[in-house]
């Protein structure tokens, strides 16, 4: 069944704010489901690995599952909630906004030619940074 765009509009699948809580008992949310955002350089996926990476490491160091559950989600919970609030200012496509914006979407020859390798780290480095995915954050065990 194909359905009107406006229908569609109604019923937004990403960039929800932020929740309060993910867990509740025995039970927690993860990924998707506890911080939808906006899919931009595949940062929900990236996203819910690192959620289920500090959900199985707080599950195996804890003989209480209730506690792990508390541990996971204050670890994560606004470690997230960063990523979809920056997302909305600063998304991790910024680089070709940037690069847009200062061609006028004119072609070119060579990125070096509009940006410089420095300026094209920083803003790597930056995301990076935020989405929890530098290399120090993934050293960490």
């Amino acid at each position: 069944m194909i359905r009107a765009a406006e229908e569609v509009l109604e019923y937004p699948m990403v960039d929800q704010d932020p929740l309060d809580h993910w867990t509740v008992g025995r039970v927690t949310l993860l990924g998707d489901a506890a911080h939808p955002m906006v899919p931009r350089g595949s940062n929900g996926a990236a996203q819910a690995i690192l959620d289920g990476r500090v959900l199985a490491a707080r599950l195996a160091e804890s003989g209480d599952p209730y506690q792990a559950l508390r541990a996971y989600e204050t670890e994560r919970l606004a470690a997230t909630s960063r990523v979809v609030l920056t997302n909305r200012v600063n998304p991790p496509d910024a680089l070709l906004r940037e690069v847009y914006d200062r061609t006028g979407d004119r072609p070119f020859e060579r990125i070096d030619d509009v940006m410089s390798p420095e300026e094209i780290r920083r803003f790597s480095e930056s995301y990076q940074a935020v989405a929890g995915y530098s290399h120090a954050a993934l050293a960490r065990p």
